[in-house]
C-alpha cells in the first residue's frame, strides 16, 4: 500500500470554487480500481490550506489515476485557484513486526 499526501495552498478568494472542483474528482476517484482511500481535508487554522490523504494499492493504480480524464480535468480547473505547485509526498510502511 502506498499513501500519498497532497497539499494545496488555495488563493483565499477562490476557496469555494476550489472545493467545488474537488467534489467530482473525489467522487470519481473513489470508484477507481486500486484506490483504497481518498480523503480531503481543510486546515482548521488556515482555511486556504487543503490536504488530500490517499491510499493506493500500488504504483500501477497511482499511474492509472494520474491519467484519468477526471483527474486531469481537476488539475486544469484548479491551476488558477492555487498559489504555487501542489506539494506531494509518497509514503509506505517500512517492514516491521507491528504490521
Amino acid at each position: 500500500m502506498i499513501t500519498i499526501i497532497a497539499k494545496f495552498d488555495v488563493i483565499p478568494s477562490h476557496i469555494e470554487e476550489f472545493t467545488k472542483c474537488v467534489i467530482n474528482c473525489v467522487r470519481e476517484t473513489k470508484k477507481e480500481r486500486g484506490c483504497l482511500s481518498y480523503k480531503f481535508f481543510q486546515n482548521r487554522r488556515d482555511k486556504s490550506k487543503f490536504t488530500f490523504i490517499e491510499e493506493w494499492l500500488n504504483d500501477t493504480a497511482i499511474e492509472q489515476h494520474n491519467n484519468t480524464p477526471h483527474f486531469k480535468r481537476f488539475l486544469e480547473e484548479i491551476r488558477h485557484l492555487t498559489n504555487g505547485d501542489v506539494q506531494i509526498e509518497q509514503l509506505e510502511k517500512p517492514p516491521s513486526v507491528f504490521q
